[in-house]
């Protein structure tokens, strides 16, 4: 394949469909939300140094998952793409870890809770890099997938900026955790059959999935109640999570286990109602 010059291969490259900025931005929500849970330590700088940190972990991670997806089983998404119209893989993959070399040099004067960064980069490496490539093991790919975009996103800002763990805090991490559970397997229904991946609807099928869905749901609804008993001064916060996770139940519980309407939940610009629900929280 012939390789164009590097200037015009920059050229051809969409930096906000290469590290899907979508995702980035708007999972910055969830580092807001960290650090709203600890603003009796608000520092402006340290929050938007933090956010920055998470920004740019993640814009490895999503490049970096697609450049695998690619070079693993030849997966059609945006690397299949810049190769098509001649662009390296080896470009792809140092554009890939851009994001990685400014982090480490933010990280050299903040090193603070930098482990935790690291632990996102740990397991999603082996979530995404051959010979581990574990989103192919059904189960860990929904831990996976919790953990790192639901309570690392809440707790390293939460303790950049706080300098400890409070109990706000600790619930939006477990909170996240189950609703990025939750949504990992609307994502897995809807790419049942597109991913050549063992998910767990390839597993227990599209019902059995469903039922696993709505247990997640009830786990939030139990998280709140127990949350409002033991923080009752917070009681706004766990109504709207009870609010939200019962207008999701009732929506679940009203809909027919088929594909097609797990991917419309999945494509909804609300992203079934985590917008709506996030901005709450931040208010």
């Amino acid at each position: 394949m012939p390789q164009p010059n590097l200037l015009k291969s920059f050229t051809r490259i969409n930096p906000f469909k290469f590290y899907r900025l979508d995702f980035c931005l708007r999972n910055l929500g969830l580092g807001m939300i960290g650090i709203a849970a600890g603003l009796d330590r608000f520092n402006c700088t340290l929050a938007l140094i933090a956010l920055i940190n998470i920004f740019l972990i993640q814009a490895y991670s999503f490049s970096a998952n697609n450049y695998y997806d690619y070079q693993v089983f030849g997966e059609l998404n945006y690397i299949a793409r810049l190769r098509a119209r001649g662009i390296s893989l080896k470009l792809c993959f140092a554009l890939c870890l851009l994001p990685l070399v400014l982090l480490a040099a933010i990280l050299a004067a903040c090193p603070s809770y930098a482990a935790i960064l690291f632990l996102y980069l740990l397991l999603f490496y082996c979530y995404q890099t051959p010979p581990f490539r574990l989103k192919n093991n059904y189960l860990l790919s929904i831990l996976i997938n919790a953990v790192c975009l639901g309570s690392i996103l809440i707790l390293y800002p939460h303790l950049f900026i706080n300098q400890k763990l409070n109990a706000l805090g600790a619930y939006f991490a477990v909170l996240y955790f189950c609703h990025l559970a939750f949504f990992e397997l609307i994502h897995q229904i809807a790419h049942l059959g597109k991913d050549q991946i063992m998910s767990l609807p390839a597993k227990i099928g599209i019902g059995g999935t469903a039922n696993a869905i709505k247990i997640f749901q009830l786990l939030i609804i139990f998280l709140a109640l127990a949350g409002w008993f033991m923080l009752p001064a917070e009681k706004l916060i766990f109504i709207t999570t009870l609010l939200f996770s019962l207008l999701r139940l009732r929506k679940l519980l009203c809909l027919p286990a088929l594909q097609d309407n797990f991917l419309k939940l999945r494509e909804r610009p609300d992203r079934f109602y985590a917008l709506w629900e996030g901005l709450c929280y931040l208010v």
